[in-house]
């Protein structure tokens, strides 16, 4: 239409302009058209212009807002204290922030460490599972501090821009290094960058926490400390206005653009009217004998037990894949979509019944008591750090009250290439009562899961 064709014109001047100085721009920044007529302030035509041409040769002569301009208004003298010592408080305080997740709680304590770390009660045994993922140096506030003042002394260095919900924020960053030793980083210690913003009315709380690769990690702290410092507040990105008048007889606006306007209420009309009609419901049809419970369809659970649907989970750098009666796999897909992935264990059913013998302890509760199954996944990837092929606990649990579809998925890696993963599903739920005394499902019981005997309709209407 055009409308479009006049914006692709004029996006395409902004850029052209924008590329002489790249630094200047910025996908941020908004722009709207407006068509005032001939009725537009005189100072305008000071400005750059441009002159566009619809399909049906309507001819319009368009005027650019000065971008530069207001970027330059924006910038202030500031002889106050740095970024650094107007956050510097959250380590004098030993403040903490905190993110919680399905299975981990990361806690970062801002100045001294950062940990990932979980908790399993059982009585009042607490088992504790946690990792490092940096720690403060003493020498590291004066280091950063030096960089810091050179940095501001520097007029012509620019203060990194992060950008958070379409909006370019100001950052300053704080290294947090020698973490947890990382086995699948050929050993090397976890560290974190710390990218503390501007947020008026925020309260040093978490914002977001990635693994940007394997076991780096970048944490997003929203702080009001940095929002006096000049430097360090959000642009504005209001709409810059891109006024077009008619040349040459052409109407006020194309003709294209005011049809659509048009044609777009009597679609809304269209629609409200609709939505009145179906609304005016008769009474005597509205009393029907109720209807037939459809029949529901078991195939995700048997695809499940046989392995055909897997299981994906995982929210940071490394993602998992277990299959049941299969496998367990770690794997990371980069921007060209080339796959890194370890073998975690196999499923081997003797291995299984071996390993139940050695460890009764994860033999399964009596039927109705049980909340869990566990499962041996063997014979992984050999691990460059015990020379052993890395191994798999699989702990299948219900996961009640919940949406049928949830799935959660979680790692824990007790000693070095031996592993827990957890797997909390409504799907376990009916699956539970299927398995015998070693806590395998036999394909009898599958095929009667199969007729739907046996299974709930939460379970079955189960998508993954």
């Amino acid at each position: 239409m055009d409308k479009f064709t006049v914006v692709s014109v004029l996006c395409s001047a902004l850029i052209a302009n924008a590329q002489q100085d790249v630094k200047g721009f910025d996908d941020t920044v908004l722009f709207d058209i407006f068509w005032p007529g001939n009725n537009v302030d005189e100072e305008l035509g000071k400005n750059e212009e441009i002159i566009v041409t619809s399909a049906h040769q309507e001819k319009y002569r368009c005027i650019l807002p000065s971008i530069q301009e207001k970027e330059s208004q924006a910038d202030e003298k500031y002889d106050g204290p740095t970024a650094l010592d107007l956050i510097s408080p959250l380590f004098t305080q030993s403040t903490c922030s905190y993110r919680f997740e399905t299975y981990w709680t990361y806690e970062v304590c801002h100045g001294r460490f950062i940990r990932q770390y979980h908790e399993d009660r059982e009585g009042k045994k607490v088992k504790l599972q946690e990792y490092k993922l940096g720690q403060w140096e003493e020498k590291t506030y004066d280091r950063i501090l030096e960089k810091v003042k050179a940095e501001e002394q520097d007029k012509s260095h620019q203060i990194p821009l992060k950008k958070i919900d379409n909006i370019n924020l100001p950052y300053l960053e704080v290294s947090m290094e020698n973490g947890t030793l990382c086995d699948l980083n050929y050993n090397k210690p976890r560290s974190t960058k710390v990218l503390y913003v501007c947020y008026v009315h925020g309260k040093n709380e978490v914002y977001s926490l990635k693994e940007t690769s394997t076991c780096q990690y970048e944490i997003i702290i929203l702080s009001p400390f940095l929002c006096s410092h000049p430097k360090y507040k959000p642009k504005e990105t209001g709409e810059n206005k891109i006024n077009c008048m008619p040349l040459e007889g052409a109407p006020d606006k194309p003709y294209s653009l005011m049809k659509m306007k048009i044609d777009s209420l009597k679609l809304r009309r269209n629609s409200d009217f609709d939505r009145i009609k179906v609304e005016i419901i008769d009474i005597k049809d509205s009393i029907k004998p109720p209807a037939k419970k459809p029949n529901l369809d078991p195939s995700p659970v048997k695809s499940f037990l046989t392995g055909k649907n897997c299981l994906n989970g995982g929210t940071g750098w490394w993602k998992y894949e277990f299959c049941y009666g299969k496998s367990v796999e770690q794997y990371h897909v980069d921007k060209d979509f080339k796959k890194t992935a370890i073998k975690l264990g196999r499923f081997n059913k003797e291995t299984h019944l071996d390993w139940i013998k050695t460890h009764p302890q994860k033999r399964p509760k009596p039927k109705g008591e049980r909340k869990q199954l566990s499962h041996f996944y063997s014979d992984g990837d050999v691990c460059d750090k015990t020379g052993k092929p890395r191994q798999t606990e699989v702990k299948l649990k219900c996961l009640e009250n919940t949406s049928p579809s949830a799935v959660s998925l979680y790692l824990l890696e007790p000693r070095y290439c031996e592993y827990i993963l957890g797997v909390e599903s409504p799907l376990i739920c009916d699956i539970l009562a299927a398995a015998d005394e070693n806590g395998l499902v036999e394909d009898n019981m599958v095929d009667i899961l199969d007729g739907g005997e046996t299974v709930s309709e939460t379970t079955v209407n189960i998508r993954l």
